[in-house]
Protein backbone atom coordinates (compact mmCIF):
# COMPACT_ATOMS: atom_id res chain seq x y z
CA UNK A 1 0.00 0.00 0.00
CA UNK A 2 1.26 3.65 -1.21
CA UNK A 3 0.81 6.41 1.34
CA UNK A 4 -1.34 9.06 -0.01
CA UNK A 5 1.18 12.13 -0.32
CA UNK A 6 4.32 9.89 0.16
CA UNK A 7 6.63 10.29 -3.19
CA UNK A 8 8.33 6.62 -4.05
CA UNK A 9 11.61 5.85 -5.29
CA UNK A 10 11.57 4.89 -8.97
CA UNK A 11 11.67 1.32 -10.16
CA UNK A 12 15.13 1.36 -11.35
CA UNK A 13 16.67 2.59 -8.22
CA UNK A 14 14.39 0.23 -6.22
CA UNK A 15 15.68 -2.92 -7.86
CA UNK A 16 19.22 -1.61 -8.00
CA UNK A 17 19.11 -0.66 -4.06
CA UNK A 18 17.65 -4.45 -3.49
CA UNK A 19 20.15 -6.36 -5.94
CA UNK A 20 22.76 -4.46 -4.27
CA UNK A 21 21.24 -5.40 -0.63
CA UNK A 22 20.55 -2.09 0.43
CA UNK A 23 17.32 -2.62 1.08
CA UNK A 24 16.53 -5.56 3.23
CA UNK A 25 12.72 -5.45 3.33
CA UNK A 26 13.12 -5.43 6.72
CA UNK A 27 10.67 -4.15 9.34
CA UNK A 28 12.40 -0.90 11.67
CA UNK A 29 9.94 -2.62 14.50
CA UNK A 30 11.60 -5.95 14.23
CA UNK A 31 14.98 -4.72 14.42
CA UNK A 32 14.81 -5.48 18.71
CA UNK A 33 13.96 -8.71 17.94
CA UNK A 34 17.65 -10.31 17.41
CA UNK A 35 19.18 -8.68 21.30
CA UNK A 36 15.40 -9.35 22.52
CA UNK A 37 15.96 -13.53 22.07
CA UNK A 38 20.09 -13.15 22.58
CA UNK A 39 20.19 -11.07 26.05
CA UNK A 40 16.09 -10.63 27.22
CA UNK A 41 17.56 -9.82 30.99
CA UNK A 42 19.88 -7.00 29.09
CA UNK A 43 19.47 -3.96 29.97
CA UNK A 44 18.32 -1.35 27.28
CA UNK A 45 17.19 1.94 28.51
CA UNK A 46 18.62 3.81 31.14
CA UNK A 47 17.02 6.79 32.44
CA UNK A 48 18.06 9.80 33.77
CA UNK A 49 16.66 8.99 37.03
CA UNK A 50 17.96 5.57 37.38
CA UNK A 51 15.21 3.26 35.96
CA UNK A 52 16.04 0.21 34.04
CA UNK A 53 14.18 -1.17 31.15
CA UNK A 54 15.21 -4.54 29.84
CA UNK A 55 14.84 -5.88 25.86
CA UNK A 56 12.42 -8.16 27.15
CA UNK A 57 10.84 -5.64 28.88
CA UNK A 58 10.93 -2.94 25.55
CA UNK A 59 8.93 -5.48 23.71
CA UNK A 60 6.48 -6.37 26.13
CA UNK A 61 5.74 -3.04 26.63
CA UNK A 62 6.03 -1.71 23.13
CA UNK A 63 3.68 -4.75 21.81
CA UNK A 64 1.42 -4.03 24.63
CA UNK A 65 1.28 -0.19 22.99
CA UNK A 66 0.67 -1.66 19.66
CA UNK A 67 -2.53 -3.69 20.82
CA UNK A 68 -3.97 -0.75 22.68
CA UNK A 69 -3.60 1.34 19.89
CA UNK A 70 -5.41 -1.08 17.38
CA UNK A 71 -7.72 -1.78 20.25
CA UNK A 72 -8.55 2.08 19.56
CA UNK A 73 -9.58 1.42 16.17
CA UNK A 74 -6.53 3.22 14.57
CA UNK A 75 -5.88 1.47 10.87
CA UNK A 76 -2.93 0.41 8.56
CA UNK A 77 -1.02 3.54 7.80
CA UNK A 78 -2.78 6.08 10.51
CA UNK A 79 -0.16 8.61 11.81
CA UNK A 80 0.65 8.48 15.70
CA UNK A 81 2.41 11.68 16.72
CA UNK A 82 4.87 10.99 19.23
CA UNK A 83 5.99 14.78 21.51
CA UNK A 84 8.10 12.89 24.67
CA UNK A 85 11.41 14.18 26.26
CA UNK A 86 13.94 11.79 26.43
CA UNK A 87 12.74 9.13 28.59
CA UNK A 88 12.21 5.28 28.09
CA UNK A 89 8.56 6.09 27.30
CA UNK A 90 9.80 7.32 24.29
CA UNK A 91 11.43 4.62 22.65
CA UNK A 92 8.75 2.11 23.55
CA UNK A 93 5.68 4.71 22.11
CA UNK A 94 8.33 4.18 19.04
CA UNK A 95 8.82 0.64 18.48
CA UNK A 96 5.02 0.41 19.59
CA UNK A 97 3.89 2.37 17.12
CA UNK A 98 5.83 0.56 14.11
CA UNK A 99 5.00 -3.05 15.46
CA UNK A 100 1.12 -1.76 14.77
CA UNK A 101 1.80 -0.95 11.37
CA UNK A 102 1.57 2.88 12.28
CA UNK A 103 3.26 5.86 11.14
CA UNK A 104 5.39 7.02 13.61
CA UNK A 105 5.43 11.48 13.38
CA UNK A 106 8.04 12.36 16.00
CA UNK A 107 8.17 16.23 16.95
CA UNK A 108 10.11 17.70 19.83
CA UNK A 109 9.18 18.40 23.09
CA UNK A 110 9.86 22.32 22.62
CA UNK A 111 7.34 22.71 19.64
CA UNK A 112 3.86 24.34 21.30
CA UNK A 113 0.73 24.69 19.88
CA UNK A 114 1.71 26.12 15.61
CA UNK A 115 3.69 23.37 15.05
CA UNK A 116 1.92 20.63 16.74
CA UNK A 117 -1.22 21.44 14.94
CA UNK A 118 0.49 21.95 12.04
CA UNK A 119 2.29 18.10 12.17
CA UNK A 120 -0.78 16.44 13.18
CA UNK A 121 -3.05 18.07 10.47
CA UNK A 122 -0.25 17.51 7.94
CA UNK A 123 -0.02 13.53 8.88
CA UNK A 124 -3.72 13.25 9.93
CA UNK A 125 -2.49 11.88 13.05
CA UNK A 126 -5.12 10.01 14.87
CA UNK A 127 -3.78 9.55 17.49
CA UNK A 128 -0.75 11.88 19.88
CA UNK A 129 1.10 11.08 22.81
CA UNK A 130 2.58 13.74 25.22
CA UNK A 131 3.63 13.64 28.62
CA UNK A 132 1.35 15.42 31.38
CA UNK A 133 4.21 17.78 32.07
CA UNK A 134 7.52 18.52 31.45
CA UNK A 135 9.69 21.79 31.89
CA UNK A 136 6.38 22.93 33.55
CA UNK A 137 4.60 22.91 30.56
CA UNK A 138 1.38 20.93 30.26
CA UNK A 139 0.86 19.47 26.97
CA UNK A 140 -2.44 17.92 27.53
CA UNK A 141 -4.15 21.37 28.15
CA UNK A 142 -2.11 22.12 24.41
CA UNK A 143 -3.82 19.18 22.99
CA UNK A 144 -6.85 20.22 24.52
CA UNK A 145 -6.67 23.40 22.68
CA UNK A 146 -5.76 21.90 19.35
CA UNK A 147 -8.48 19.40 18.69
CA UNK A 148 -11.16 21.40 17.06
CA UNK A 149 -8.77 22.15 14.90
CA UNK A 150 -7.41 18.48 14.31
CA UNK A 151 -11.05 16.56 13.41
CA UNK A 152 -9.06 13.43 12.88
CA UNK A 153 -7.05 13.42 16.07
CA UNK A 154 -9.16 11.29 18.23
CA UNK A 155 -6.76 9.00 21.27
CA UNK A 156 -4.93 11.07 23.44
CA UNK A 157 -2.41 9.19 25.28
CA UNK A 158 -0.16 11.00 28.41
CA UNK A 159 2.94 9.34 30.25
CA UNK A 160 2.03 10.28 33.47
CA UNK A 161 -0.10 9.75 36.52
CA UNK A 162 -3.21 10.39 37.13
CA UNK A 163 -4.09 11.75 33.38
CA UNK A 164 -6.36 14.49 32.43
CA UNK A 165 -10.02 12.55 32.22
CA UNK A 166 -10.80 12.53 28.36
CA UNK A 167 -7.46 10.81 27.78
CA UNK A 168 -5.56 7.26 28.13
CA UNK A 169 -2.69 6.85 30.39
CA UNK A 170 0.21 5.35 28.56
CA UNK A 171 1.28 4.11 31.90
CA UNK A 172 -1.58 2.19 32.63
CA UNK A 173 -1.25 0.32 28.87
CA UNK A 174 2.28 -0.77 29.25
CA UNK A 175 1.16 -2.81 32.51
CA UNK A 176 -1.78 -3.89 31.15
CA UNK A 177 -0.87 -7.53 30.30
CA UNK A 178 -2.95 -7.06 26.94
CA UNK A 179 -1.05 -9.72 25.38
CA UNK A 180 -2.88 -12.18 27.09
CA UNK A 181 -6.17 -11.79 25.24
CA UNK A 182 -4.31 -12.06 22.00
CA UNK A 183 -2.22 -15.01 19.91
CA UNK A 184 1.55 -14.66 19.67
CA UNK A 185 1.71 -14.16 16.44
CA UNK A 186 -0.77 -11.38 16.54
CA UNK A 187 0.81 -8.23 15.58
CA UNK A 188 2.04 -10.29 12.24
CA UNK A 189 -0.31 -9.13 10.23
CA UNK A 190 -0.48 -5.44 10.41
CA UNK A 191 3.15 -5.75 9.35
CA UNK A 192 4.63 -2.96 7.65
CA UNK A 193 6.64 -3.83 4.24
CA UNK A 194 10.00 -2.36 3.67
CA UNK A 195 9.10 0.10 0.89
CA UNK A 196 6.18 1.62 3.45
CA UNK A 197 6.74 4.86 5.29
CA UNK A 198 7.99 3.68 8.93
CA UNK A 199 8.17 7.28 10.58
CA UNK A 200 7.70 11.65 9.34
CA UNK A 201 10.69 13.36 10.83
CA UNK A 202 10.38 17.25 11.06
CA UNK A 203 13.12 19.71 9.45
CA UNK A 204 12.01 23.40 9.50
CA UNK A 205 10.03 24.56 5.81
CA UNK A 206 9.93 27.85 4.07
CA UNK A 207 7.10 29.18 5.51
CA UNK A 208 7.73 28.92 8.60
CA UNK A 209 6.20 25.90 9.90
CA UNK A 210 7.78 22.22 10.26
CA UNK A 211 7.73 20.06 6.68
CA UNK A 212 7.57 16.70 6.89
CA UNK A 213 10.09 13.91 5.90
CA UNK A 214 8.93 10.98 5.59
CA UNK A 215 11.43 7.55 5.87
CA UNK A 216 10.50 4.27 4.56
CA UNK A 217 11.72 1.02 6.83
CA UNK A 218 13.94 0.26 3.77
CA UNK A 219 16.10 3.52 3.94
CA UNK A 220 16.32 4.10 7.76
CA UNK A 221 17.48 0.60 8.89
CA UNK A 222 20.12 1.09 5.88
CA UNK A 223 21.07 4.56 7.39
CA UNK A 224 21.19 3.30 11.03
CA UNK A 225 23.47 0.19 9.92
CA UNK A 226 25.39 2.14 7.80
CA UNK A 227 25.97 4.60 10.15
CA UNK A 228 26.84 1.68 13.03
CA UNK A 229 29.14 -0.45 11.02
CA UNK A 230 31.12 3.20 10.28
CA UNK A 231 31.37 3.85 13.96
CA UNK A 232 31.77 0.57 14.87
CA UNK A 233 28.40 -0.21 17.22
CA UNK A 234 28.97 -3.20 19.43
CA UNK A 235 26.53 -5.25 21.54
CA UNK A 236 28.92 -3.60 24.79
CA UNK A 237 28.32 0.06 23.53
CA UNK A 238 26.30 2.30 26.42
CA UNK A 239 25.04 5.29 24.51
CA UNK A 240 24.35 8.52 25.67
CA UNK A 241 21.18 9.96 23.73
CA UNK A 242 20.67 13.81 25.21
CA UNK A 243 19.52 15.63 22.10
CA UNK A 244 15.86 15.20 21.29
CA UNK A 245 15.43 11.55 20.07
CA UNK A 246 13.08 13.02 18.19
CA UNK A 247 15.56 14.48 15.99
CA UNK A 248 17.02 12.12 13.59
CA UNK A 249 20.90 12.75 14.77
CA UNK A 250 19.81 10.99 18.00
CA UNK A 251 16.90 8.82 16.52
CA UNK A 252 19.39 6.85 14.30
CA UNK A 253 21.72 6.56 17.15
CA UNK A 254 19.42 4.72 19.21
CA UNK A 255 17.89 2.48 16.59
CA UNK A 256 21.35 1.39 15.72
CA UNK A 257 22.52 1.08 19.17
CA UNK A 258 19.46 -0.61 20.54
CA UNK A 259 19.64 -3.15 17.00
CA UNK A 260 22.92 -4.75 17.82
CA UNK A 261 21.99 -5.32 21.46
CA UNK A 262 23.60 -2.01 23.43
CA UNK A 263 22.52 0.15 26.07
CA UNK A 264 21.71 3.48 25.69
CA UNK A 265 20.87 6.18 28.48
CA UNK A 266 18.77 8.29 28.00
CA UNK A 267 18.90 12.17 29.54
CA UNK A 268 16.65 15.12 29.34
CA UNK A 269 19.35 17.49 30.07
CA UNK A 270 22.25 18.59 27.99
CA UNK A 271 24.17 20.34 30.07
CA UNK A 272 28.06 19.58 30.53
CA UNK A 273 27.29 18.62 34.34
CA UNK A 274 24.41 16.15 33.34
CA UNK A 275 26.20 14.52 30.67
CA UNK A 276 29.48 14.06 32.73
CA UNK A 277 27.53 12.50 35.54
CA UNK A 278 26.02 10.21 32.98
CA UNK A 279 29.00 8.98 31.01
CA UNK A 280 30.14 8.69 34.74
CA UNK A 281 27.57 6.74 36.21
CA UNK A 282 26.39 4.44 33.93
CA UNK A 283 29.86 3.57 31.95
CA UNK A 284 29.10 5.61 29.02
CA UNK A 285 31.33 4.52 25.95
CA UNK A 286 29.71 6.64 23.49
CA UNK A 287 28.13 9.76 22.85
CA UNK A 288 26.97 12.79 20.52
CA UNK A 289 27.48 16.16 21.02
CA UNK A 290 26.66 19.51 19.29
CA UNK A 291 28.84 22.25 18.64
CA UNK A 292 26.60 23.71 22.06
CA UNK A 293 27.65 20.86 24.20
CA UNK A 294 31.27 21.03 22.97
CA UNK A 295 31.65 24.84 24.40
CA UNK A 296 30.11 23.63 27.44
CA UNK A 297 32.03 21.06 28.24
CA UNK A 298 35.55 23.00 27.75
CA UNK A 299 34.41 25.63 29.99
CA UNK A 300 33.22 23.40 32.95
CA UNK A 301 35.23 24.10 35.83
CA UNK A 302 33.79 20.81 37.42
CA UNK A 303 34.72 17.74 35.16
CA UNK A 304 37.77 16.66 36.38
CA UNK A 305 35.59 15.10 39.34
CA UNK A 306 33.89 12.68 37.23
CA UNK A 307 35.94 9.46 36.15
CA UNK A 308 34.90 9.77 31.80
CA UNK A 309 37.60 7.15 31.15
CA UNK A 310 34.97 4.85 29.67
CA UNK A 311 34.44 7.01 26.81
CA UNK A 312 35.68 5.18 24.02
CA UNK A 313 33.97 7.76 20.98
CA UNK A 314 32.53 10.83 20.67
CA UNK A 315 30.57 12.29 17.27
CA UNK A 316 30.67 15.85 16.80
CA UNK A 317 27.80 17.15 14.68
CA UNK A 318 24.39 18.82 14.40
CA UNK A 319 26.47 22.21 13.39
CA UNK A 320 29.68 23.51 11.95
CA UNK A 321 32.61 23.07 14.64
CA UNK A 322 35.65 25.02 14.36
CA UNK A 323 38.93 23.36 14.11
CA UNK A 324 40.03 25.41 17.23
CA UNK A 325 37.32 24.27 19.70
CA UNK A 326 37.88 21.06 18.34
CA UNK A 327 41.66 20.87 19.54
CA UNK A 328 40.51 22.39 23.04
CA UNK A 329 38.30 19.75 22.98
CA UNK A 330 40.47 16.93 22.35
CA UNK A 331 42.34 18.16 25.26
CA UNK A 332 39.78 17.77 27.70
CA UNK A 333 39.05 14.02 27.25
CA UNK A 334 40.76 11.06 27.97
CA UNK A 335 43.49 9.76 24.86
CA UNK A 336 41.88 6.83 24.49
CA UNK A 337 38.55 8.22 23.08
CA UNK A 338 38.01 8.92 19.38
CA UNK A 339 36.23 11.59 18.05
CA UNK A 340 34.30 11.67 14.46
CA UNK A 341 33.23 15.11 12.92
CA UNK A 342 30.29 14.41 10.97
CA UNK A 343 27.23 16.00 8.49
CA UNK A 344 24.06 14.85 8.01
CA UNK A 345 20.07 15.98 7.88
CA UNK A 346 16.98 14.58 8.66
CA UNK A 347 16.14 14.21 4.45
CA UNK A 348 18.99 11.47 4.67
CA UNK A 349 22.37 12.39 3.60
CA UNK A 350 25.49 10.99 6.02
CA UNK A 351 29.28 12.50 5.39
CA UNK A 352 31.26 10.97 8.22
CA UNK A 353 35.21 11.35 8.75
CA UNK A 354 36.10 7.59 9.81
CA UNK A 355 36.86 7.73 13.47
CA UNK A 356 40.47 6.03 12.76
CA UNK A 357 42.01 8.76 10.84
CA UNK A 358 44.66 10.50 12.44
CA UNK A 359 42.74 13.22 14.46
CA UNK A 360 44.66 16.51 12.76
CA UNK A 361 42.72 15.47 9.30
CA UNK A 362 40.03 16.11 10.94
CA UNK A 363 40.22 19.37 12.11
CA UNK A 364 39.91 20.25 8.10
CA UNK A 365 37.44 17.74 7.13
CA UNK A 366 33.95 16.10 7.35
CA UNK A 367 34.79 12.92 5.50
CA UNK A 368 33.28 10.70 2.60
CA UNK A 369 30.21 9.30 2.08
CA UNK A 370 29.25 6.81 4.25
CA UNK A 371 27.12 4.53 2.00
CA UNK A 372 29.04 3.45 -1.43
CA UNK A 373 26.06 3.64 -3.22
CA UNK A 374 25.72 7.67 -2.01
CA UNK A 375 26.50 10.16 -5.03
CA UNK A 376 27.51 13.43 -4.44
CA UNK A 377 27.89 16.87 -6.31
CA UNK A 378 28.67 19.78 -5.55
CA UNK A 379 26.74 22.08 -8.62
CA UNK A 380 26.49 26.18 -9.66
CA UNK A 381 23.17 28.15 -9.67
CA UNK A 382 23.19 26.96 -13.30
CA UNK A 383 23.26 23.26 -11.90
CA UNK A 384 26.55 22.33 -13.29
CA UNK A 385 29.15 20.82 -11.58
CA UNK A 386 32.12 23.11 -9.83
CA UNK A 387 35.80 22.40 -10.54
CA UNK A 388 37.49 20.69 -7.24
CA UNK A 389 38.14 23.37 -4.98
CA UNK A 390 35.15 25.33 -5.45
CA UNK A 391 32.58 26.47 -3.63
CA UNK A 392 28.86 25.31 -4.56
CA UNK A 393 25.43 23.86 -3.60
CA UNK A 394 26.06 20.50 -1.88
CA UNK A 395 23.28 17.82 -4.08
CA UNK A 396 23.18 13.87 -2.93
CA UNK A 397 20.87 11.19 -4.01
CA UNK A 398 21.46 7.70 -2.52
CA UNK A 399 19.51 4.20 -0.98
CA UNK A 400 18.84 6.32 2.51
CA UNK A 401 18.08 10.00 0.72
CA UNK A 402 14.55 10.63 1.06
CA UNK A 403 12.42 11.00 -1.89
CA UNK A 404 10.51 14.51 -1.11
CA UNK A 405 8.65 16.48 1.66
CA UNK A 406 5.19 15.17 2.94
CA UNK A 407 2.34 16.43 0.96
CA UNK A 408 4.51 19.15 -0.39
CA UNK A 409 4.91 19.26 -4.21
CA UNK A 410 5.21 23.24 -3.98
CA UNK A 411 8.65 22.27 -1.99
CA UNK A 412 9.96 19.35 -3.52
CA UNK A 413 9.49 20.91 -7.22
CA UNK A 414 12.45 22.98 -6.40
CA UNK A 415 14.00 20.47 -3.58
CA UNK A 416 15.96 18.54 -6.39
CA UNK A 417 17.49 18.57 -9.57
CA UNK A 418 16.13 17.20 -12.95
CA UNK A 419 18.31 14.16 -12.55
CA UNK A 420 17.13 13.28 -8.99
CA UNK A 421 19.44 14.98 -6.65
CA UNK A 422 18.54 16.31 -3.46
CA UNK A 423 19.11 19.57 -3.29
CA UNK A 424 20.92 20.14 0.65
CA UNK A 425 21.08 23.98 0.48
CA UNK A 426 24.15 24.08 2.29
CA UNK A 427 27.51 25.48 0.48
CA UNK A 428 30.40 22.99 0.14
CA UNK A 429 33.80 22.53 -1.28
CA UNK A 430 35.93 19.37 -1.93
CA UNK A 431 38.68 20.03 0.24
CA UNK A 432 42.50 18.69 0.34
CA UNK A 433 41.51 15.18 1.51
CA UNK A 434 39.38 14.83 -1.16
CA UNK A 435 36.22 15.09 1.05
CA UNK A 436 33.99 17.36 1.79
CA UNK A 437 33.52 20.69 4.34
CA UNK A 438 30.30 22.71 4.81
CA UNK A 439 31.02 26.67 4.16
CA UNK A 440 27.85 28.03 4.30
CA UNK A 441 24.21 27.84 3.44
CA UNK A 442 22.31 29.23 0.48
CA UNK A 443 18.84 28.80 2.40
CA UNK A 444 18.36 31.35 5.38
CA UNK A 445 17.51 29.15 8.49
CA UNK A 446 19.32 30.18 11.29
CA UNK A 447 20.80 26.94 13.46
CA UNK A 448 20.48 27.82 17.21
CA UNK A 449 21.86 24.62 19.24
CA UNK A 450 21.31 21.58 16.81
CA UNK A 451 17.36 23.11 16.69
CA UNK A 452 16.04 25.51 13.28
CA UNK A 453 14.57 28.39 12.89
CA UNK A 454 13.12 29.88 10.06
CA UNK A 455 12.81 34.13 9.73
CA UNK A 456 9.78 34.06 7.93
CA UNK A 457 7.53 32.39 11.22
CA UNK A 458 8.72 35.29 13.45
CA UNK A 459 8.71 37.61 10.64
CA UNK A 460 4.85 37.44 9.76
CA UNK A 461 3.64 37.80 12.94
CA UNK A 462 5.40 40.58 14.08
CA UNK A 463 4.44 43.16 10.86
CA UNK A 464 1.33 42.58 12.37
CA UNK A 465 2.09 44.50 15.42
CA UNK A 466 0.89 47.72 15.76
CA UNK A 467 4.38 49.68 16.37
CA UNK A 468 6.32 47.98 13.82
CA UNK A 469 7.08 48.87 9.70
CA UNK A 470 9.38 46.46 8.90
CA UNK A 471 11.35 43.73 10.22
CA UNK A 472 14.05 40.91 9.34
CA UNK A 473 15.27 38.33 11.08
CA UNK A 474 19.08 37.41 10.90
CA UNK A 475 21.39 34.78 12.78
CA UNK A 476 24.42 36.71 14.91
CA UNK A 477 27.36 34.25 15.60
CA UNK A 478 27.28 32.70 18.74
CA UNK A 479 30.39 30.51 19.99
CA UNK A 480 28.33 28.39 21.85
CA UNK A 481 24.86 27.84 20.51
CA UNK A 482 26.19 28.14 16.62
CA UNK A 483 23.70 31.19 15.95
CA UNK A 484 21.11 32.84 17.73
CA UNK A 485 18.37 34.70 16.67
CA UNK A 486 18.37 39.02 15.86
CA UNK A 487 15.50 40.91 15.13
CA UNK A 488 15.84 44.25 13.34
CA UNK A 489 13.12 46.42 13.16
CA UNK A 490 12.04 49.53 11.70
CA UNK A 491 9.28 51.05 14.00
CA UNK A 492 6.63 52.96 12.80
CA UNK A 493 7.05 57.01 13.01
CA UNK A 494 6.67 58.09 16.26
CA UNK A 495 6.98 54.70 17.85
CA UNK A 496 9.61 52.55 19.65
CA UNK A 497 9.79 49.23 20.99
CA UNK A 498 11.90 46.85 23.34
CA UNK A 499 12.98 43.74 22.90
CA UNK A 500 10.53 42.13 26.05
CA UNK A 501 7.67 43.77 23.97
CA UNK A 502 8.69 41.66 20.89
CA UNK A 503 9.21 38.60 22.77
CA UNK A 504 5.76 38.79 25.11
CA UNK A 505 4.01 39.30 21.29
CA UNK A 506 5.25 36.21 19.83
CA UNK A 507 5.18 34.21 22.41
CA UNK A 508 1.21 34.92 22.74
CA UNK A 509 1.66 33.42 18.85
CA UNK A 510 2.62 30.24 20.08
CA UNK A 511 5.79 29.61 19.08
CA UNK A 512 8.24 27.63 20.69
CA UNK A 513 10.09 29.53 23.16
CA UNK A 514 13.89 28.82 21.44
CA UNK A 515 12.83 30.16 18.37
CA UNK A 516 11.98 33.91 20.29
CA UNK A 517 14.82 36.61 19.07
CA UNK A 518 16.89 36.97 21.75
CA UNK A 519 18.62 40.85 20.18
CA UNK A 520 17.00 43.53 18.43
CA UNK A 521 18.31 46.36 17.02
CA UNK A 522 16.15 49.01 16.08
CA UNK A 523 16.73 50.77 12.40
CA UNK A 524 15.74 53.72 10.54
CA UNK A 525 15.79 52.47 7.03
CA UNK A 526 16.27 48.95 6.61
CA UNK A 527 18.89 48.24 3.59
CA UNK A 528 17.27 46.75 0.00
CA UNK A 529 19.47 44.91 -2.02
CA UNK A 530 19.01 45.96 -5.78
CA UNK A 531 16.19 43.36 -6.35
CA UNK A 532 14.29 45.51 -3.68
CA UNK A 533 14.82 42.87 -1.02
CA UNK A 534 16.01 43.62 2.69
CA UNK A 535 19.96 42.89 2.42
CA UNK A 536 19.86 40.22 5.06
CA UNK A 537 23.56 39.39 4.13
CA UNK A 538 24.14 42.85 5.32
CA UNK A 539 22.33 42.92 8.61
CA UNK A 540 24.38 39.54 9.44
CA UNK A 541 27.60 41.38 8.58
CA UNK A 542 26.62 44.41 10.12
CA UNK A 543 25.66 42.65 13.54
CA UNK A 544 28.73 40.49 13.49
CA UNK A 545 30.55 43.54 13.30
CA UNK A 546 28.52 45.03 16.06
CA UNK A 547 29.62 41.70 18.64
CA UNK A 548 33.06 41.50 17.59
CA UNK A 549 33.35 45.54 18.68
CA UNK A 550 31.65 44.44 22.41
CA UNK A 551 33.31 41.61 22.88
CA UNK A 552 30.82 39.08 22.75
CA UNK A 553 32.68 37.37 19.37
Amino acid sequence: MTLAGFVPWDKDSAKKYVAKGYWTGGNLGDTIEAPVKATPNKVAIIAEDGRKVTFAELKLKADRVALKLREMGLKQNDAVLIQLPNWPEFIIAYYGILRAGLIATLTVPQFRSIEVRHLAKLTDAVAIIVPKEFGKFAYPQMVKEILPDVPKLKHVLVAGDPVPDGTTSLTQVMETPLEKKYPADYLNQFKQKGTDVAQILHTGGTTGLPKGVPRTHNDYILASSVFGKHLNYTPSAVALISLPVALNASLMRAVGFLAVGATIVMNTSTSAEAMAKAAHRDRVTHTLMAPTNVVDILNFPDLNKYDLSSLRHIMCGVGYLAPDLLKAFRQKIPATCSITRGYGMAEGPIILMDHDEPFEKGFYTLGLPCCPEDEYKIIDTNGNEVPHGQEGELVTRGPHVFRGYYKNPQENAISYTTDGFFRTGDIAIRDRYDGYMITGRIKEWIRRGGMTIVPVELEEPLLKHPKVENVAIVGMPDPRLGERTCAYIKPKAGQTITLEEVTSFLATQGLATYKLPERLELVDIMPVTAHDKVDKKLLRQQITEKLKKEGNH
